[in-house]
């Protein structure tokens, strides 16, 4: 007898299966993946912090002045935490699944390759330095494998990235 519903067929070769949104975070390799993408974030501090601080110096003669040392010091500090929250995701995997989030995991992805890319473009540093807040708790939630505070990060996290998106907007 024919089934009406049809079966779960493996993807086309180079094609990413199709997944429902309660699958993110469900396996240990989709929590590596996140941790991938939260090292991609860290990268993107460091480049930033270090970008900055090089025009800095053109600027202002290899000297950098004490406000924006102060800050490239928090940054650097923000991404050394960022890093180990990454690696105790790395180690933890199999402890971090949760079961139905309710978000796929290329949602996840999309988010933290958004915040990469705008780390590195960012002209506000107050959006920057909660962008990585934001990164910081979504890695803290993930650690939790509890749905309700990766949800809240999750959405914490959209929100920073909408901001900046205004904040960053060419003028009408």
């Amino acid at each position: 007898m024919a089934n009406d519903k049809p079966a779960n067929l493996p993807a086309a070769p180079g094609k990413p299966e199709a997944q429902t949104p309660a699958q993110a975070l469900s396996t240990a390799k989709q929590v590596e993946e996140l941790a991938d993408r939260l090292s991609a974030c860290a990268d993107s501090i460091h480049e930033r912090v270090m970008r900055d601080i090089r025009r800095s110096q053109e600027q202002h003669h290899g000297e950098v002045p004490e406000a924006e040392q102060s800050v490239a010091r928090a940054l650097l500090d923000a991404e050394i935490e960022l890093r180990q929250r990454a690696n105790r995701l790395y180690a933890d995997a199999a402890a971090c699944i949760v079961a139905p989030l309710g978000q796929s995991q290329a949602h996840l992805v999309a988010l933290t390759a958004d915040a990469a890319d705008k780390i590195k473009k960012i002209t506000r540093i107050g959006d920057g330095i909660t962008l990585v807040a934001r990164l910081l708790g979504l890695a803290a939630a993930a650690a939790t494998g509890q749905v309700v505070p990766i949800l809240a990060a999750v959405d914490q996290l959209k929100t920073q990235l909408d901001v900046v998106a205004v904040h960053e907007a060419p003028p009408a």
